[in-house]
């Protein structure tokens, strides 16, 4: 029997949610992503390419997602911390998603922000990959979620979001908003 591309996906990412990237394994995404883009052969060749390279220098990609370790250790990851580190996590990832919001509202009369917030590697690593880019709504808060998570799991990944964020703070200010993020104000 023949499974839909979005059925191959919803697969895939139940079993990284309830495993863990050890239970699919890249080659078990990349399967899944192949059924779900057929078109899309070059990007996920690339991909594949990616991650062998990574393993040639003994990185495993997979498990530095914040999927690695399924939705019990990310649970395990958040019951355990403690209060003070847990309130923290989730003020920075909610402030680092309102004040990109704010940047991203500037970027249409002022195309050098865009620039030199996509030129920072945590624009990859977490406007793009976390997901925060974003409508209103649920979407927002899942994300904000997933990174507090990885905040409190990823000690030198938190350390670069803290940087992002003084970087973003540096930015608006450099092209004169005097507003703060929530208010309103436009660039």
């Amino acid at each position: 029997m023949r499974v839909s591309p979005t059925g191959a996906l919803q697969e895939a990412g139940a079993r990284l949610l309830l495993g863990g990237a050890a239970d699919l394994g890249i080659e078990g995404l990349l399967e899944a992503l192949e059924q779900a883009m057929p078109d899309h052969t070059g990007a996920l060749e690339h991909l594949r390419e990616v991650h062998r390279q990574a393993e040639l220098t003994g990185t495993d990609l997979l498990a530095q997602s914040p999927w690695a370790q399924g939705i019990l250790g990310m649970m395990r990851t958040v019951e355990t911390a403690d209060d003070h580190d847990l309130c923290h996590a989730a003020h920075i990832c909610t402030r680092a998603s309102c004040v990109l919001e704010v940047a991203m509202r500037c970027t249409p009369g002022k195309p050098e922000i865009y620039a030199y917030l996509t030129a920072d590697e945590m624009w990859r690593r977490w406007a793009l990959v976390g997901g925060i880019l974003r409508e209103e709504g649920a979407p927002s808060l899942a994300a904000v979620a997933l990174n507090t998570y990885q905040y409190l799991a990823d000690p030198e990944w938190a350390a670069e979001l803290d940087r992002y964020l003084s970087f973003m703070y540096s930015l608006l200010v450099a092209f004169g908003y005097t507003g703060s993020p929530g208010d309103g104000t436009q660039c």
